[in-house]
């Protein structure tokens, strides 16, 4: 064995990649890295811990320049087109050749999420869907039926309709203000960049549709500040929030301490028939192009993505959701959802299954988030001023004028 293949470092941040509290920053890097010693045992395992996820891209990039790139390397969903497109990752299609692993493996949008200029440069491994979350002692007392499964854009608007307007003070609100434009968009399965350029399209007939559902939304509440806050007082019926919050927020002492005095309910995201509409946030691992021991790099990134004991510890740990169906649809996936809960929320194996599968697909070029931080500052500013309809040509305009110069 060659001296660098003795050694096997990763890059890695202590904190939880959803924002939720976890103690136990490397408990599932640690109880892999043991795994992976019963088979590898010449091979020493080196991390620097203590580095927050907020420092990690800086710290990453001064290991870049310095030429002192980890072998293996945790990529947070914002951070893979950028680094992506400077070729700061290897191709990992012959690996997953020779290893036979297949596409079916993983869901497929967190598969795709690692996917760069058609070539596979990582692989995923831990996810967070949204779910919508409702308050079912709210809409019984307004006489609503619970949505079903696959509700639409236009079901979803009619019940926060009913439900502002069931009220003559306007004391309870249809959804929280974090359901957003870019929801919106998915629900419709528009597509507002261009595959090819990156160019902006917020007038095909889909994008228009999306923006009037929030208008309304907007226009129906009249006020924008319809918070998690009030959410958690009772006085709104939905609120769209990550599977890892979900589980902290239904969980013994966060429920209690929030004194939640509704039932809970969760459901996919609305969207239209046979389109991804659920936002899901993959959290993944990329062997550095300047990897000094990449084949170490690629057992050990294999064990942490598809072993379904790692997995299963993710899932327990983390409180995401694990990037394989053979995980999610487990018993013991079952049993880590109910862990801890108070009273039923009726999250199952099932339905997170249904949820995963709808995993909406984001565009891939390097100034995706930058693009979509300008766009989304300008439709904020004009859904505040109230005239989004009339101004959408016009930041259409502007956001591909300020690309091409």
């Amino acid at each position: 064995m060659k001296e660098n293949e003795k050694t096997l470092t990763i890059g890695l941040y202590t904190s939880s990649s959803w924002n939720v509290p976890n103690g136990h920053q490397y408990k599932v890097i640690d109880y892999a890295i043991r795994k992976f010693k019963q088979e590898h045992p010449n091979i020493k395992i080196k991390y620097e811990s203590g580095i927050q996820q907020d420092d990690y891209r800086n710290w990453l990039s001064e290991k870049i320049i310095e030429n002192k790139t980890p072998d293996l390397i945790i990529v947070p969903n914002r951070d893979f087109n950028a680094l992506a497109s400077e070729g700061a990752f290897k191709n990992l299609s012959s690996f997953m050749w020779q290893d036979n692993i297949k596409n079916s493996t993983f869901y497929a949008s967190t598969l795709k999420a690692g996917q760069y200029n058609g070539q596979q440069l990582a692989l995923p491994y831990e996810a967070n869907p949204t779910l919508m979350v409702m308050n079912k002692t709210l809409l019984q007392k307004f006489k609503i039926k619970t949505p079903s499964y696959d509700w639409t854009p236009q079901q979803f608007y009619k019940l926060c309709h009913q439900v502002t307007y069931s009220n003559t003070k306007k004391k309870y609100y249809g959804v929280t203000m974090n359901y957003n434009w870019q929801d919106a968009q998915f629900a419709y399965g528009a597509q507002i960049f261009n595959k090819n350029d990156g160019n902006v399209e917020l007038t095909s007939d889909r994008s228009r549709r999306a923006f009037a559902l929030i208008e309304n939304i907007v226009n129906d509440q009249s006020t924008f500040n319809v918070t998690s806050q009030l959410f958690d007082k009772g006085r709104v019926a939905f609120m769209p929030l990550g599977l890892a919050q979900y589980r902290t927020y239904t969980s013994y002492p966060f429920h209690i301490t929030r004194n939640n005095k509704f039932l809970w309910k969760c459901t996919k995201m609305p969207g239209m028939e046979g389109i991804k509409a659920t936002p899901i946030e993959t959290t993944m691992f990329a062997i550095s192009s300047k990897a000094k021991n990449t084949k170490g790099a690629w057992e050990f990134m294999k064990l942490l993505c598809t072993n379904k004991k790692v997995q299963r510890e993710v899932m327990k740990t983390n409180m995401g959701c694990s990037v394989l169906p053979a995980v999610v649809k487990s018993t013991q996936a079952q049993k880590i959802l109910d862990e801890k809960v108070i009273n039923f929320h009726n999250l199952t194996i099932k339905k997170l299954d249904l949820i995963m599968k709808d995993g909406a697909v984001l565009p891939k070029f390097k100034d995706y988030n930058d693009n979509l931080e300008k766009l989304d500052y300008k439709i904020q500013n004009a859904l505040n001023a109230g005239n989004l309809e009339t101004q959408l040509f016009n930041i259409q305009l502007q956001v591909n004028q300020s690309e091409t110069n």
